[in-house]
Protein backbone atom coordinates (compact mmCIF):
# COMPACT_ATOMS: atom_id res chain seq x y z
CA UNK A 1 0.00 0.00 0.00
CA UNK A 2 2.82 2.20 -0.30
CA UNK A 3 0.57 4.16 -3.37
CA UNK A 4 -1.23 5.44 -0.46
CA UNK A 5 1.23 7.41 1.42
CA UNK A 6 1.94 9.58 -1.76
CA UNK A 7 -2.12 9.76 -2.90
CA UNK A 8 -2.42 13.39 -3.23
CA UNK A 9 -5.96 15.23 -2.05
CA UNK A 10 -8.38 15.97 -5.05
CA UNK A 11 -9.66 19.69 -5.93
CA UNK A 12 -11.37 22.21 -4.63
CA UNK A 13 -14.01 21.65 -7.37
CA UNK A 14 -14.05 17.57 -7.37
CA UNK A 15 -14.29 17.85 -3.41
CA UNK A 16 -17.16 19.52 -3.83
CA UNK A 17 -18.65 17.82 -6.39
CA UNK A 18 -18.14 14.52 -4.25
CA UNK A 19 -19.30 16.00 -1.15
CA UNK A 20 -22.71 17.25 -2.86
CA UNK A 21 -23.58 13.67 -4.32
CA UNK A 22 -22.50 11.88 -0.56
CA UNK A 23 -25.07 14.27 0.56
CA UNK A 24 -27.71 13.40 -2.22
CA UNK A 25 -26.93 10.11 -2.91
CA UNK A 26 -26.88 10.94 -7.07
CA UNK A 27 -27.17 13.31 -9.20
CA UNK A 28 -27.38 14.11 -12.48
CA UNK A 29 -24.23 16.50 -14.18
CA UNK A 30 -27.04 19.88 -14.65
CA UNK A 31 -28.05 19.66 -11.35
CA UNK A 32 -24.53 19.64 -10.10
CA UNK A 33 -23.30 22.18 -12.35
CA UNK A 34 -26.50 24.44 -10.90
CA UNK A 35 -26.17 23.60 -7.15
CA UNK A 36 -22.20 24.29 -6.84
CA UNK A 37 -22.41 27.48 -9.61
CA UNK A 38 -20.13 25.63 -11.86
CA UNK A 39 -20.19 26.35 -15.90
CA UNK A 40 -21.32 23.48 -17.94
CA UNK A 41 -17.94 22.91 -18.68
CA UNK A 42 -16.15 22.92 -15.90
CA UNK A 43 -18.62 20.31 -14.52
CA UNK A 44 -18.12 17.78 -17.19
CA UNK A 45 -14.56 18.47 -16.65
CA UNK A 46 -14.50 17.82 -13.22
CA UNK A 47 -16.88 14.73 -13.22
CA UNK A 48 -15.32 13.26 -16.21
CA UNK A 49 -11.71 13.19 -14.02
CA UNK A 50 -13.58 11.79 -11.21
CA UNK A 51 -15.23 9.08 -13.41
CA UNK A 52 -12.33 8.53 -15.20
CA UNK A 53 -10.47 7.90 -11.46
CA UNK A 54 -13.18 5.49 -10.80
CA UNK A 55 -14.83 7.74 -7.99
CA UNK A 56 -17.83 8.02 -9.46
CA UNK A 57 -20.60 5.88 -11.26
CA UNK A 58 -23.34 6.17 -13.80
CA UNK A 59 -26.75 4.81 -12.81
CA UNK A 60 -29.69 4.20 -15.27
CA UNK A 61 -30.72 6.97 -18.01
CA UNK A 62 -33.89 9.25 -16.09
CA UNK A 63 -36.23 10.12 -18.73
CA UNK A 64 -37.70 13.48 -18.48
CA UNK A 65 -40.32 15.68 -19.66
CA UNK A 66 -38.64 16.96 -22.73
CA UNK A 67 -35.13 16.68 -23.82
CA UNK A 68 -32.50 14.22 -23.69
CA UNK A 69 -32.77 11.53 -20.58
CA UNK A 70 -30.46 12.79 -17.92
CA UNK A 71 -27.31 10.01 -16.34
CA UNK A 72 -27.64 10.66 -12.35
CA UNK A 73 -23.46 10.42 -10.68
CA UNK A 74 -23.40 8.44 -7.56
CA UNK A 75 -20.42 7.51 -5.36
CA UNK A 76 -18.04 4.52 -5.98
CA UNK A 77 -18.35 2.15 -3.28
CA UNK A 78 -15.00 0.74 -4.58
CA UNK A 79 -13.48 4.05 -5.31
CA UNK A 80 -12.10 4.14 -2.09
CA UNK A 81 -11.54 2.63 1.57
CA UNK A 82 -10.45 3.91 4.64
CA UNK A 83 -9.43 2.88 8.33
CA UNK A 84 -10.97 3.77 11.63
CA UNK A 85 -9.17 3.29 14.91
CA UNK A 86 -11.06 3.85 18.16
CA UNK A 87 -8.87 3.60 21.09
CA UNK A 88 -10.96 3.70 24.42
CA UNK A 89 -9.87 3.30 28.21
CA UNK A 90 -11.35 -0.51 27.71
CA UNK A 91 -12.05 -1.45 24.23
CA UNK A 92 -10.14 -0.96 20.98
CA UNK A 93 -12.05 -1.07 17.82
CA UNK A 94 -11.18 -1.31 14.16
CA UNK A 95 -13.39 -0.26 11.18
CA UNK A 96 -13.16 -0.55 7.48
CA UNK A 97 -15.49 1.29 5.55
CA UNK A 98 -15.97 2.75 1.41
CA UNK A 99 -16.28 5.80 -0.08
CA UNK A 100 -19.75 5.81 0.59
CA UNK A 101 -18.81 5.51 4.25
CA UNK A 102 -20.36 1.94 4.29
CA UNK A 103 -18.90 -0.30 6.60
CA UNK A 104 -17.00 -3.29 5.10
CA UNK A 105 -15.65 -4.96 8.29
CA UNK A 106 -14.60 -4.46 11.77
CA UNK A 107 -13.15 -6.28 14.62
CA UNK A 108 -13.30 -4.92 18.50
CA UNK A 109 -11.56 -6.29 21.47
CA UNK A 110 -12.18 -5.26 25.22
CA UNK A 111 -9.03 -4.73 27.64
CA UNK A 112 -8.65 -4.85 31.31
CA UNK A 113 -7.12 -1.00 30.34
CA UNK A 114 -5.72 0.42 27.23
CA UNK A 115 -1.92 -0.60 27.05
CA UNK A 116 0.82 0.60 23.88
CA UNK A 117 1.37 -3.13 23.42
CA UNK A 118 -1.65 -4.21 23.54
CA UNK A 119 -3.06 -1.72 20.93
CA UNK A 120 0.59 -2.67 18.51
CA UNK A 121 -0.81 -6.42 19.18
CA UNK A 122 -4.25 -5.41 17.98
CA UNK A 123 -3.40 -4.02 14.85
CA UNK A 124 -0.91 -6.04 13.92
CA UNK A 125 -2.84 -9.07 14.07
CA UNK A 126 -6.13 -7.17 12.45
CA UNK A 127 -4.93 -4.71 10.27
CA UNK A 128 -3.54 -7.16 7.42
CA UNK A 129 -6.67 -9.50 7.74
CA UNK A 130 -9.17 -7.07 7.17
CA UNK A 131 -6.59 -5.43 4.19
CA UNK A 132 -6.50 -9.57 2.45
CA UNK A 133 -10.90 -8.97 2.66
CA UNK A 134 -10.54 -6.66 0.12
CA UNK A 135 -9.99 -7.86 -3.71
CA UNK A 136 -6.44 -7.57 -4.50
CA UNK A 137 -6.89 -4.86 -7.16
CA UNK A 138 -8.70 -2.63 -4.30
CA UNK A 139 -5.94 -3.07 -1.43
CA UNK A 140 -4.28 -0.14 -2.76
CA UNK A 141 -7.73 1.98 -3.06
CA UNK A 142 -7.22 2.05 1.30
CA UNK A 143 -6.12 5.92 1.88
CA UNK A 144 -5.14 6.17 5.38
CA UNK A 145 -6.29 5.25 8.97
CA UNK A 146 -7.91 7.73 11.18
CA UNK A 147 -8.02 7.46 14.65
CA UNK A 148 -10.04 8.66 17.68
CA UNK A 149 -8.67 8.77 21.18
CA UNK A 150 -9.44 10.70 24.58
CA UNK A 151 -7.05 13.34 24.35
CA UNK A 152 -4.08 13.04 27.20
CA UNK A 153 -5.40 9.74 27.90
CA UNK A 154 -3.25 9.33 30.64
CA UNK A 155 -4.68 11.73 32.77
CA UNK A 156 -7.42 9.41 33.40
CA UNK A 157 -5.53 7.15 36.02
CA UNK A 158 -7.52 8.47 38.83
CA UNK A 159 -11.01 8.13 36.78
CA UNK A 160 -10.48 3.97 35.49
CA UNK A 161 -9.96 3.41 39.70
CA UNK A 162 -7.10 2.03 38.76
CA UNK A 163 -3.53 1.80 41.20
CA UNK A 164 -1.41 0.44 38.71
CA UNK A 165 -2.55 2.05 35.41
CA UNK A 166 -0.72 1.43 32.07
CA UNK A 167 -1.97 4.90 30.98
CA UNK A 168 1.34 6.40 31.46
CA UNK A 169 2.67 4.68 28.73
CA UNK A 170 1.11 6.86 26.53
CA UNK A 171 2.11 10.36 27.45
CA UNK A 172 5.97 9.78 25.51
CA UNK A 173 4.32 7.22 22.86
CA UNK A 174 4.30 8.28 19.04
CA UNK A 175 1.45 6.69 17.74
CA UNK A 176 0.90 8.82 14.71
CA UNK A 177 4.71 7.63 13.63
CA UNK A 178 4.19 4.15 14.56
CA UNK A 179 0.86 3.78 12.87
CA UNK A 180 2.64 5.53 9.65
CA UNK A 181 5.82 3.09 10.02
CA UNK A 182 3.97 0.01 10.45
CA UNK A 183 1.55 -0.16 7.92
CA UNK A 184 2.54 2.32 5.51
CA UNK A 185 -0.81 4.63 5.54
CA UNK A 186 -1.22 8.03 5.80
CA UNK A 187 -2.57 8.92 9.92
CA UNK A 188 -5.22 11.40 11.31
CA UNK A 189 -6.02 11.88 14.94
CA UNK A 190 -8.70 13.06 16.17
CA UNK A 191 -10.60 13.49 19.92
CA UNK A 192 -12.76 10.68 20.20
CA UNK A 193 -15.95 12.89 20.54
CA UNK A 194 -14.93 15.08 17.48
CA UNK A 195 -14.72 12.04 15.60
CA UNK A 196 -18.27 10.73 16.59
CA UNK A 197 -19.68 14.26 16.14
CA UNK A 198 -17.96 13.86 12.66
CA UNK A 199 -19.33 10.64 11.94
CA UNK A 200 -23.26 12.70 13.36
CA UNK A 201 -22.76 15.38 10.47
CA UNK A 202 -21.74 12.75 7.63
CA UNK A 203 -24.38 10.06 8.15
CA UNK A 204 -26.99 11.78 10.72
CA UNK A 205 -28.41 14.77 11.70
CA UNK A 206 -31.48 13.89 9.91
CA UNK A 207 -33.10 17.19 10.94
CA UNK A 208 -30.09 19.31 9.57
CA UNK A 209 -29.98 21.65 12.09
CA UNK A 210 -26.87 24.41 11.76
CA UNK A 211 -25.99 24.66 15.15
CA UNK A 212 -26.24 21.66 18.17
CA UNK A 213 -24.19 20.40 21.22
CA UNK A 214 -23.03 16.60 20.19
CA UNK A 215 -23.15 14.73 23.61
CA UNK A 216 -21.75 11.28 23.36
CA UNK A 217 -22.41 9.15 26.46
CA UNK A 218 -19.40 6.64 26.53
CA UNK A 219 -16.32 5.42 29.36
CA UNK A 220 -16.92 8.84 29.95
CA UNK A 221 -19.47 11.68 29.29
CA UNK A 222 -17.60 14.04 26.45
CA UNK A 223 -19.15 16.17 23.66
CA UNK A 224 -18.18 18.45 20.70
CA UNK A 225 -19.69 21.58 19.21
CA UNK A 226 -21.22 22.24 15.61
CA UNK A 227 -21.61 25.98 14.48
CA UNK A 228 -22.61 26.46 11.32
CA UNK A 229 -22.90 22.51 9.70
CA UNK A 230 -19.19 22.91 10.99
CA UNK A 231 -17.09 21.31 14.00
CA UNK A 232 -15.86 24.02 16.45
CA UNK A 233 -12.48 22.12 17.62
CA UNK A 234 -11.38 25.36 19.51
CA UNK A 235 -7.15 26.06 19.56
CA UNK A 236 -6.43 22.21 20.55
CA UNK A 237 -9.14 20.24 18.78
CA UNK A 238 -10.65 19.99 22.54
CA UNK A 239 -13.74 22.21 22.29
CA UNK A 240 -16.82 20.82 23.82
CA UNK A 241 -15.06 18.74 26.54
CA UNK A 242 -18.87 18.58 28.77
CA UNK A 243 -17.68 16.28 31.05
CA UNK A 244 -14.92 18.37 32.23
CA UNK A 245 -17.72 21.10 33.06
CA UNK A 246 -18.42 21.21 37.07
CA UNK A 247 -21.70 20.16 39.02
CA UNK A 248 -23.07 21.91 41.88
CA UNK A 249 -20.95 19.32 44.31
CA UNK A 250 -17.75 21.35 42.02
CA UNK A 251 -16.98 18.12 40.75
CA UNK A 252 -16.60 16.91 36.76
CA UNK A 253 -19.68 15.94 34.94
CA UNK A 254 -17.78 12.59 33.70
CA UNK A 255 -17.67 11.27 37.84
CA UNK A 256 -21.07 10.59 37.97
CA UNK A 257 -21.98 9.77 33.98
CA UNK A 258 -19.66 7.48 33.14
CA UNK A 259 -20.49 3.80 31.16
CA UNK A 260 -17.49 2.59 33.48
CA UNK A 261 -19.03 3.03 36.57
CA UNK A 262 -22.24 1.38 35.33
CA UNK A 263 -19.84 -1.91 33.99
CA UNK A 264 -19.01 -1.38 37.63
CA UNK A 265 -21.98 -2.35 38.67
CA UNK A 266 -22.67 -5.25 36.51
CA UNK A 267 -19.37 -7.09 37.31
CA UNK A 268 -19.94 -6.38 41.13
CA UNK A 269 -23.02 -8.64 40.36
CA UNK A 270 -21.33 -10.69 38.55
CA UNK A 271 -23.71 -10.14 35.51
CA UNK A 272 -20.94 -10.95 32.88
CA UNK A 273 -22.56 -8.24 30.71
CA UNK A 274 -20.74 -5.72 28.83
CA UNK A 275 -22.18 -2.21 28.76
CA UNK A 276 -20.87 -1.92 25.04
CA UNK A 277 -23.01 -5.16 24.03
CA UNK A 278 -26.00 -4.64 26.38
CA UNK A 279 -29.30 -5.46 24.91
CA UNK A 280 -32.62 -4.09 24.97
CA UNK A 281 -34.50 -6.88 27.07
CA UNK A 282 -30.92 -7.21 29.30
CA UNK A 283 -31.50 -2.94 30.16
CA UNK A 284 -35.56 -3.97 30.71
CA UNK A 285 -34.40 -7.29 32.88
CA UNK A 286 -31.42 -5.15 34.42
CA UNK A 287 -33.85 -1.76 35.20
CA UNK A 288 -33.68 -1.67 39.26
CA UNK A 289 -29.82 -1.55 38.50
CA UNK A 290 -29.58 0.68 35.06
CA UNK A 291 -32.49 3.14 36.54
CA UNK A 292 -30.57 4.89 39.06
CA UNK A 293 -27.28 5.09 36.67
CA UNK A 294 -29.24 6.67 34.14
CA UNK A 295 -30.69 9.35 36.38
CA UNK A 296 -27.49 10.10 37.59
CA UNK A 297 -26.29 10.58 33.75
CA UNK A 298 -29.05 12.24 32.94
CA UNK A 299 -28.38 15.08 35.58
CA UNK A 300 -25.14 15.51 34.00
CA UNK A 301 -26.15 16.24 30.89
CA UNK A 302 -29.06 18.44 31.89
CA UNK A 303 -26.03 20.80 33.42
CA UNK A 304 -24.51 20.37 30.33
CA UNK A 305 -27.08 21.68 28.59
CA UNK A 306 -27.81 24.76 30.62
CA UNK A 307 -24.20 25.62 30.35
CA UNK A 308 -23.90 24.94 26.91
CA UNK A 309 -27.50 26.92 25.81
CA UNK A 310 -25.94 29.52 28.39
CA UNK A 311 -22.97 30.41 26.20
CA UNK A 312 -24.06 29.59 22.40
CA UNK A 313 -28.34 29.56 21.81
CA UNK A 314 -27.97 26.43 20.22
CA UNK A 315 -30.81 24.88 18.22
CA UNK A 316 -31.00 20.89 19.22
CA UNK A 317 -28.83 19.01 21.51
CA UNK A 318 -28.27 15.51 19.67
CA UNK A 319 -26.98 12.60 22.47
CA UNK A 320 -25.51 9.26 21.85
CA UNK A 321 -24.25 6.56 23.16
CA UNK A 322 -23.54 2.58 22.57
CA UNK A 323 -26.31 2.14 24.90
CA UNK A 324 -29.42 0.11 23.89
CA UNK A 325 -32.20 2.11 21.39
CA UNK A 326 -35.00 1.58 24.69
CA UNK A 327 -31.88 2.70 27.27
CA UNK A 328 -30.67 5.77 24.79
CA UNK A 329 -34.51 6.90 24.77
CA UNK A 330 -35.05 6.80 28.39
CA UNK A 331 -32.28 8.71 29.05
CA UNK A 332 -33.35 11.57 26.41
CA UNK A 333 -36.84 11.85 28.15
CA UNK A 334 -35.19 11.54 31.57
CA UNK A 335 -32.51 14.60 30.61
CA UNK A 336 -35.26 16.63 29.35
CA UNK A 337 -36.99 16.44 32.45
CA UNK A 338 -34.04 17.35 34.55
CA UNK A 339 -33.35 20.24 32.44
CA UNK A 340 -36.87 21.55 32.99
CA UNK A 341 -35.94 21.03 36.59
CA UNK A 342 -33.08 23.80 36.24
CA UNK A 343 -33.30 27.69 36.51
CA UNK A 344 -33.70 28.09 32.98
CA UNK A 345 -35.01 31.66 33.21
CA UNK A 346 -32.93 33.94 30.13
CA UNK A 347 -32.60 30.76 27.94
CA UNK A 348 -34.21 29.39 25.07
CA UNK A 349 -35.30 26.10 24.57
CA UNK A 350 -34.32 23.68 21.90
CA UNK A 351 -34.31 20.50 20.61
CA UNK A 352 -33.00 16.98 21.83
CA UNK A 353 -32.71 14.35 19.58
CA UNK A 354 -31.07 11.18 19.45
CA UNK A 355 -27.95 10.25 17.20
CA UNK A 356 -27.73 7.58 14.58
CA UNK A 357 -24.76 5.95 14.49
CA UNK A 358 -24.52 4.37 18.12
CA UNK A 359 -21.33 2.20 19.60
CA UNK A 360 -19.51 2.91 16.07
CA UNK A 361 -19.52 6.45 16.23
CA UNK A 362 -16.72 7.37 17.33
CA UNK A 363 -14.45 4.58 14.72
CA UNK A 364 -16.69 5.70 12.04
CA UNK A 365 -16.19 9.10 12.46
CA UNK A 366 -12.24 8.37 12.57
CA UNK A 367 -12.75 6.50 9.45
CA UNK A 368 -14.36 9.85 7.99
CA UNK A 369 -10.89 11.45 8.95
CA UNK A 370 -8.69 10.19 5.79
CA UNK A 371 -11.60 10.22 3.29
CA UNK A 372 -12.23 13.63 4.15
CA UNK A 373 -8.70 14.43 3.86
CA UNK A 374 -8.58 13.21 0.29
CA UNK A 375 -12.12 13.14 -0.71
CA UNK A 376 -14.52 15.43 0.56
Amino acid sequence: MKSSLSRAPRSNNERAILSLIRQQQSMPKAQIAKALALSAQAATVNINKLEEDKLLLRDAPVKGRVGQPSVPFRLNPDGAFSFGLKIGRRRFDLILVDLQSTQRTSVSVEVHEASVEELKSFLETHIPKLISQLEPDLRSHVCGLGVAMPFDIWQWQAASCSATSTLSQWQNFDLKGYLESQFQLPVYISNDNNAACCAELSLGNPNNYCDFLYVYLGAFLGGAVVINHQLLEGKSGNAGAIGSMLNTDREQLLSQCSLLSLQSEFDKLQLGISVYELTDSQFTAHNRLVQPWLEKAAEAISIAMHNSLSLLDMQAVIIDSPLPSKALEHLKQLSIAAFARLDNRGLRSCDVSLGVCGEKAQSIGSAQLALSHHYF
